[in-house]
């Protein structure tokens, strides 16, 4: 009787943690779609519901040769002044594939689609704010760098890889039970030097 109770009780513990993770993968997925679709329609009002208050959103870019970074608690579609603006009107979303991520070369992606590499957690943000410590172009306090780290472990990279010019990188971070916009990457596909 105590055995079959206990494998009931470990059959119900399995069910509930597949169905919690099921529910946080169909939220992701959920958070994906929201977010591209803002992003191409240029929608600031359904964007700002996308981004943690406290978090805010890191935009990534450069600037001759040097990556800088930015944080802003919203964002506008209004200033098209670079690298605020992150307009993307040719992103398209397709089947979503959880595996390793393409890299960019300046003429072509190494494969296309959308991907999300659940396996490996993604350091460019601080490696950025490092890089401008040791350069002295921008101080990072080493509070904000271990905010940064932090949320870094809990964002996923997501890239939209596309060779006809209708890419987007950007994270997604699960803060409060909640997936939000953590960082949004200009940085990767500029060949502009």
């Amino acid at each position: 009787m105590m055995k079959h109770f206990l494998t009931i009780l470990i059959v119900l513990v399995i069910a509930r943690f597949s169905f919690g993770q099921n529910s946080k993968e169909e939220s992701f997925r959920k958070a994906i779609k929201g977010i591209v679709q803002n992003l191409t329609k240029r929608d600031s009002i359904g964007l700002s519901k996308c981004i943690d208050k406290n978090e805010g959103v890191y935009i990534l870019y450069t600037i001759g040769i040097q990556e800088f970074y930015s944080n802003y608690s919203r964002l506008g579609f209004s200033d098209s002044t670079y690298p605020i603006a992150p307009f993307y009107d040719n992103v398209k979303i397709t089947k979503l594939k959880y595996s390793s991520l393409p890299s960019f070369d300046c003429e072509k992606w190494t494969k296309t689609g959308m991907f999300v590499d659940t396996l490996k957690t993604d350091h460019f943000l601080s490696k950025i704010a490092i890089d401008l410590n040791e350069k002295s172009f921008q101080k990072t306090s080493r509070a904000d760098l271990n905010k940064i780290k932090s949320l870094e472990t809990k964002s996923r990279r997501i890239i939209i890889a596309d060779n006809e010019g209708g890419e987007l990188i950007f994270y997604l971070g699960f803060v409060h039970n909640k997936w939000v916009l953590t960082i949004i990457d200009k940085a990767t596909c500029d060949c502009s030097v």
